[in-house]
């Protein structure tokens, strides 16, 4: 099966010939390590005076991985996102076996509500009441599996988030794994 990449420009970037057919080639040789991966999504930007910025989202067998580089070129943005996903897609076949049963507790995709709440009942909304405060515009679903504290690492890794809600497979509870700034891990567990 083979992947199909997208390559978008954002903020009215023109994706040239040359950055497209180099995403292809580098995108196109992660399929030895992960066949499943089905389609691949590339958006480049570029931000304020010269910071080139690539993000990749692959998706694949209920698997979503992401990842996003910023350089001064954006053929090395390029690199280095690849590069990094390559990593997470080797080390996610290694430990393949051992996961198989986890692969849906990535990511699930949840359709728009259209404004309605998630029990279908719509927003109460006045004309006069302005509010400012930050609203939820996005809601993610995620179908939890039971695993242990090393597979919900693992699925950390793959999904270049910095937390990860999981269900514990010792104490059948939701637990959230997460990225510190110094570069090791935290967990927020339940105190009923």
């Amino acid at each position: 099966m083979s992947m199909k990449v997208s390559v978008k420009g954002k903020h009215r970037l023109e994706v040239t010939d040359g950055l497209r057919e180099h995403a292809e080639a580098r995108l196109h040789r992660l399929e030895k390590y992960f066949q499943a991966v089905t389609e691949a999504i590339v958006i480049e930007s570029v931000e304020g005076s010269n910071e080139h910025r690539v993000e990749v989202t692959l998706f694949g067998d209920n698997l979503t991985l992401r990842g996003e580089e910023r350089t001064s070129d954006m053929y090395a943005s390029l690199d280095r996102v690849v590069d990094k996903l390559e990593q997470r897609l080797k080390k996610y076949k290694a430990k393949h076996s051992h996961l198989r049963n986890h692969h849906d507790s990535v990511r699930t995709n949840v359709p728009p509500t259209n404004g309605v709440g998630i029990d279908g009942i719509l927003p109460a909304e006045t004309l006069d009441d302005e509010d400012v405060r930050p609203q939820i515009v996005r809601t993610k679903a995620v179908t939890m599996k039971p695993m242990d504290l090393e597979d919900a690492i693992q699925m950390l890794e793959l999904t270049d988030h910095e937390w990860f809600v999981y269900l514990d497979q010792n104490t059948n509870m939701t637990q959230v794994i997460y990225r510190r700034r110094d570069g090791n891990y935290g967990l927020v567990v339940p105190k009923i």
